[in-house]
């Protein structure tokens, strides 16, 4: 199964996009919206193809949730785990939410990052070409050895 194919049924699995719809449905707007409490706080996605597409992919491989703590620990998963390489926006806005996370969820956060420095990112890649490729590859470009068998953080 490509990645793409692997994200967009991820995707649908979570909720965060209905079933037959789109994979581009995902990223047809020009933000994201994060829900906190009643407020909804837009994160705008300057390249549809780019980080964010990436970040997705993170998300199912790494095994962090689409939820707040979640997105805490991924953020500082993917900064130990190689950085946002030249994408200079993500690496203020994972700095922030792993700085948050410190805050809110520091043993989450710290497992997170511990995790993370056994792991490589995608961010370095090309976002088409990841997607073409089977998500068994992908995922062993970014996991450890025996990383794939242990219980995400």
């Amino acid at each position: 199964m490509t990645t793409q194919e692997a994200l967009h049924r991820h995707l649908v699995d979570e909720g965060i996009l209905a079933p037959g719809s789109a994979p581009e449905d995902r990223y047809a707007e020009p933000a994201i919206w994060l829900r906190l409490g009643p407020l909804r706080i837009p994160l705008p996605i300057l390249n549809p193809r780019g980080p964010i597409l990436l970040h997705d992919v993170h998300h199912m491989i790494a095994g962090y949730a689409p939820d707040w703590t979640g997105e805490l620990e991924l953020a500082s998963w993917e900064l130990a785990s190689g950085g946002c390489d030249w994408h200079l926006l993500y690496w203020v806005d994972r700095i922030t939410f792993c700085l948050v996370g410190l805050l809110v969820a520091p043993r989450a956060t710290g497992r997170a990052l511990r995790r993370g420095w056994h792991h490589r990112n995608l961010f370095g890649r090309d976002a088409s070409d990841v997607m073409r490729h089977d998500v068994s590859e992908v995922r062993g470009w970014v996991l450890a050895p025996n990383a794939g068998n242990e219980a995400p953080c």
